[in-house]
């Protein structure tokens, strides 16, 4: 990292850099004075400021290494010299300083545990972490590279106020339970996006929604983790809040990069990736293989007589293209495909029972830039998403010991998305989003009884039509962020073996945003916020279709939530503290009850979450960066017509305590080490928070050490998952047995 040099070293530091540094242009005549035309193309950083020297006239003067491949997007129009540079350095971990007559881009102190970093989820367009009202956080590919994770959905565990309901097939995906809301009879209550688009419907309960699965930990550019409701921007089942999983763009020219290692368990992987940039196209295509025989999880029979016989196998491959075009300077077109393929024991040594999991996902967007940072968006997804899962005998007829193949069961969705967003700037100061949404979606289960004889299908159908608007307006040191979204949702009459027998039904919501962010001083901000949530009430729930064992409630509501939220972030010299105080009513949440021989959808009543969320990432000398994050969730029933008995009960699977905390040690660019600990308290698995459906708390870590190699681009890692071989839960009757020791090694050429 540069320091800021005092006017009697400039001349001894033009000197050293002469060497490694080139002169964008001329000596200029005024610095930052008058402002000037700039008309600047989406390109890498080192290009534009070869661009803007030319345009102003001022001499700018960087070191190629410190610049890199960085990209920048297009700016145009009437500006100073260093409101472009702001611009353009915007989120790069990069600052100017003016130097007698000339600009020197230097490297920004704690770049890397900056409040400045750039996010796009939490408003819908890029902003300062410190400009959201929100709790917003960041996991960038450097600190997913500093852990070798089996999964993307792993690098969350890591922050506060994050869990995951998890399937007891240890290859698949949870769902994320964020701020103690983890998921509904209804569907999911957090969402996960990709590249800022879904690939899930809210009708659809494929698990995982997909989003996890797609990318490797390789092919991850950044995740953004934004917690609160979000639905005022996002629609449907953001409650607890979102996860965009950003993938990687190529940067810089021709090359390619691969990665293997290998693990105990017989674990095994190998990953590659080659692509190109230049100012007009830029595209990379990856592959991804892992497998492994598995982890020895269930040694004991549970309550239903199972366990494993021998290890549980798993493997997974993946394929990821992404790129983009850019016809003019303003213009961009984005393409993006992926692909994955999972396959996993549910328990060992019963090869027909098991979970198949298959997505395939297709993307197209389009930008246009206009002058004054106005623009306007497109994109379009297409997703196709399948479970599968083969039932032995055992199983599917509680045939004990009989692992013969018995049924199928499957379900999978098929998804349409488009949306269009522009972004205008009427006054100065002032930010408008507007956009609209439109998704198609269709969704089938099934199921075929080989042994008993009998099958079944059933279709649900839905569309959902979004029309959302978000003014942000700045006052000094006060910004304020208003908006809102109306979602109408139609779900088409279900069909169950080709016959219609659910009546179509809709809703239709609105749900408000308000947000508050005040800078103290440029190192410390506070924030208010409120904003509603929801999760639609499906069809199928609402009318049996004739089914004698399930009872018709036309009347039932969607599930709703109101969040009331504050929190602070202060920069220090040596690292940054953020922190979170929430309350979230959580009303109709809705679920089954008995009533005589047969069941029926309820609304049961009212939820309360109160929490607090704090956190710290350093950044010491000497290289040393420790990191701590807790957070308090406290989830209780108020209010069960249905059932009294629940009231003031904790709501299942939510952790009412969780710590993280941990250390990097990078002394230089050539090695470094990391150690982390993830510390949850103990879980009930029902409502009734009986003892005998109780979860033990746990305490698991993980440790890898890199270090570069002599060959330029490459570098070899050690690393150890479940440092203490600790037992902790993954699912109801059963603890993971999953310490993992991996050696791999990367190059880049």
């Amino acid at each position: 990292m540069l320091q800021k040099q005092t006017p009697a070293r400039s001349e001894n530091v033009r000197k050293y850099l002469a060497v490694a540094v080139w002169l964008a242009c001329q000596a200029g005549a005024v610095l930052a004075g008058p402002n000037v035309s700039v008309e600047i193309a989406q390109q890498e950083l080192a290009s534009a400021l070869r661009q803007l020297a030319n345009q102003s006239g001022v001499q700018i003067v960087h070191a190629a290494d410190l610049v890199g491949s960085k990209k920048v997007k297009a700016i145009r129009g009437e500006m100073s010299v260093e409101e472009a540079l702001g611009r353009l350095l915007q989120g790069s971990g990069l600052e100017f300083r003016r130097d007698g007559d000339s600009y020197v881009i230097v490297a920004a102190p704690h770049a890397e545990q900056s409040l400045s970093e750039i996010v796009v989820t939490a408003t819908r367009t890029e902003r300062r972490i410190d400009e959201v009202p929100a709790s917003v956080s960041v996991i960038t590919s450097k600190d997913i590279g500093r852990q070798h994770l089996l999964k993307v959905e792993d690098a969350l565990r890591n922050m506060e106020g994050v869990d995951f309901n998890e399937s007891s097939a240890i290859g698949g995906n949870g769902g994320p339970s964020i701020r103690g809301v983890g998921g509904s009879f209804a569907g999911a209550t957090s969402v996960v996006l990709v590249d800022g688009m879904p690939t899930d419907s809210s009708i659809s309960s494929v698990v995982g929604r997909g989003g996890f699965n797609f990318l490797v930990a390789q092919d991850v550019e950044r995740i953004e983790l934004v917690r609160g409701p979000a639905s005022a921007l996002y629609g449907p089942n953001v409650i607890g809040g979102v996860v965009n999983v950003i993938p990687k763009r190529w940067s810089g020219p021709a090359g390619a990069e691969v990665e293997a290692a290998l693990g105990s368990h017989d674990a095994r992987s190998f990953g590659a990736a080659a692509g190109m940039a230049n100012e007009v196209v830029d595209f990379r295509l990856s592959v991804f293989d892992f497998r492994t025989d598995g982890y020895v999880a269930q040694r004991e029979l549970d309550p239903d007589g199972s366990k494993d016989l021998k290890s549980r196998a798993w493997t997974d491959k993946k394929w990821n293209l992404n790129g983009g075009i850019r016809p003019s300077d303003d213009q961009e077109i984005t393409f993006g495909f992926q692909q994955f393929r999972t396959d996993t024991d549910m328990f060992g040594g019963r090869p027909n029972f098991r979970v198949k999991n298959e997505g395939d996902a297709y993307s197209l967007g389009y930008r246009k830039d206009f002058a004054n940072q106005n623009s306007v968006k497109l994109t379009y997804r297409h997703a196709e998403l399948l479970q599968f899962m083969p039932w032995d005998d055992q199983a599917w007829n509680y045939n004990m010991g009989s692992y013969i193949l018995a049924a199928t069961w499957y379900r999978k969705s098929r998804t349409d998305t488009v949306e269009a967003q522009t972004e205008l700037h009427p006054v100065a100061g002032n930010t408008l989003i507007v956009g609209a949404s439109y998704q198609t979606a269709w969704y089938q289960v099934g199921w075929d009884d080989f042994l008993n004889g009998g099958s079944s299908r059933t279709d649900s159908q839905e569309t959902t039509t979004g029309l959302f608007a978000q003014d942000e307006h700045r006052f000094d040191d006060l910004t304020l962020t208003v908006g809102g979204r109306y979602d109408w949702i139609k779900m088409h009459g279900d069909k169950s073996n080709g016959a219609t027998t659910y009546p179509d039904s809709s809703d239709g919501v609105f749900n408000p945003r308000l947000g508050l962010r005040y800078h103290l001083s440029p190192a410390s901000s506070v924030y208010l916020s409120a904003g509603t949530a929801y999760v639609p009430a499906l069809n199928w729930m609402k009318s049996s279709g004739g089914n004698p064992m399930w009872l018709d409630n036309t009347g039932l509501k969607p599930e709703t939530s109101t969040t009331y939220e504050i929190g602070a972030n202060h920069q220090l010299p040596w690292g940054k503290l953020r922190a979170a105080l929430y309350h979230t009513d959580y009303q109709d949440k809705i679920s089954t009850i008995p009533v005589g021989p047969a069941w029926q959808y309820v609304n049961i009543g009212k939820t309360t979450v109160n929490g607090f969320e704090l956190g710290f990432d350093g950044s010491l000398p000497g290289g040393w960066k420790p990191y701590a994050n807790y957070s308090y969730t406290d989830s209780v029933i108020r209010k069960n017509p249905n059932d009294t008995t629940l009231e003031g009960k904790h709501t299942q699977r939510i952790a009412p305590h969780k710590l993280n905390l941990g250390l990097v040690y990078a002394p230089s660019s050539q090695w470094e080490a990391r150690i982390g600990g993830r510390y949850v308290s103990s879980i009930y698995f029902t409502d009734a928070n009986t003892s005998d459906h109780r979860a033990s708390d746990y305490f698991v870590a993980d440790a890898k050490v890199s270090m570069k190699l002599p060959v330029p681009g490459s570098e070899v890692f050690v690393a150890v998952n479940n440092l203490f071989d600790s037992k902790y839960v993954v699912w109801e009757y059963e603890h993971a047995d999953r310490r993992n020791f991996w050696a791999g090694v990367s190059a880049k050429f």
